[in-house]
């Protein structure tokens, strides 16, 4: 019974992990959407203000040079936002405790098949040298 329930609780910690880490991708995919969105429509017509803007000042060749100095600025800001990635304690709590009862579910699971041999033999003999190979193999088997 103890082995059923801490497979429950790796699989419900890992569904709340896989939860919480699609939800940071799709938020961090919404500040790129918006960045992008930002760039194609209110660029064109801020470039076509700061042009009118500069060019007394700067001239034709100067105000481009101003406005694709400010763009980097802004790309690098939004492009910034879009790829940091968020620490989410729950999430990271959640990851914890799947890994947790995985590994105690595979600690119980390794004892069954121990005492497995030992429980269902008539001979006793039988049942420890049963055993003792179980044991090897899962000891051999858990060292990959």
């Amino acid at each position: 019974m103890r082995l059923l329930q801490l497979a429950r609780a790796a699989w419900e910690a890992e569904g709340l992990h896989l939860r919480r880490l699609l939800r940071a991708r799709g938020i961090q995919a919404a500040y790129g959407a918006a960045a992008a969105l930002f760039v194609l429509m209110m660029t064109f017509m801020l470039h076509i203000a700061a042009f009118g803007w500069l060019e007394p000042r700067f001239g034709q060749v100067g105000a481009p040079v101003v406005i694709a100095l400010a763009d980097a600025v802004l790309v690098g800001l939004l492009a910034y936002l879009a790829s940091r990635a968020a620490h989410d304690p729950v999430a990271e709590e959640a990851k914890r405790v799947r890994q947790d009862a995985v590994q105690q579910l595979s600690d119980g699971a390794a004892r069954a098949m121990v005492l497995a041999p030992l429980l269902k033999s008539q001979n006793a003999k039988k049942g420890l040298l049963g055993a003792a190979v179980t044991a090897l193999v899962v000891g051999l088997l858990s060292r990959r």
